[in-house]
């Protein structure tokens, strides 16, 4: 079953090596095609956008928008990472948010490797659609939909990283 979701993020990796095993990833699960580009729902001559991977600062930057099934496997992309935060929300067949960041035992995991690496912060959206004005719609209520797209909207403001701004940042690579 495919699963949509809305992501943006970053890591920031100990080495290369659980850079590339993050990057083989993205590549496998046709997120990202062999030119580092990120692809549109998997399609190999679809580019979403070009690459944001910073090689020198073993950065990987996860551009803002909708990804079929990327949510899925998010976890797996945090071992090795020393900094970063993937915030991502779905409202197919859901109504869920999160924010997911590096457990500081992540920096060791060998590169390729799972386990324990990510923390992940689930967030209650009636409750931040209340603090934003929006209030609550149920199932069938009329705009329910646009409900939710506005609360998601609102999340995302909230809680994403400004992925530009990190790609532009003239940071040292990682030591």
């Amino acid at each position: 079953m495919t699963f949509y979701a809305r992501l943006s993020g970053h890591l920031t990796y100990r080495t290369h090596d659980h850079l590339d095993a993050a990057i083989q990833r993205l590549i496998r699960g046709a997120w990202l095609n062999t030119d580092e580009q990120w692809l549109l729902k998997g399609h190999p001559r679809q580019v979403r956008a070009e690459s944001t991977i910073d090689h020198e600062r073993n950065l990987l930057v996860i551009p803002p928008g909708v990804y079929q099934n990327l949510g899925r496997i998010t976890t797996e992309l945090f071992a090795g990472a020393t900094d970063g935060l993937v915030v991502t929300s779905s409202s197919d067949n859901c109504f869920d948010a999160w924010v997911e960041t590096p457990l500081l035992d992540a920096a060791d995991i060998p590169a390729g490797d799972g386990g324990d690496v990510s923390s992940i912060e689930c967030i209650d959206l009636e409750q931040l659609a209340r603090s934003n004005g929006l209030g609550i719609k149920r199932l069938g209520d009329p705009g329910h939909e646009r409900w939710q797209r506005d609360v998601l909207d609102a999340f995302h403001a909230q809680y994403d990283p400004d992925v530009h701004e990190i790609l532009e940042s003239p940071s040292a690579p990682p030591e």
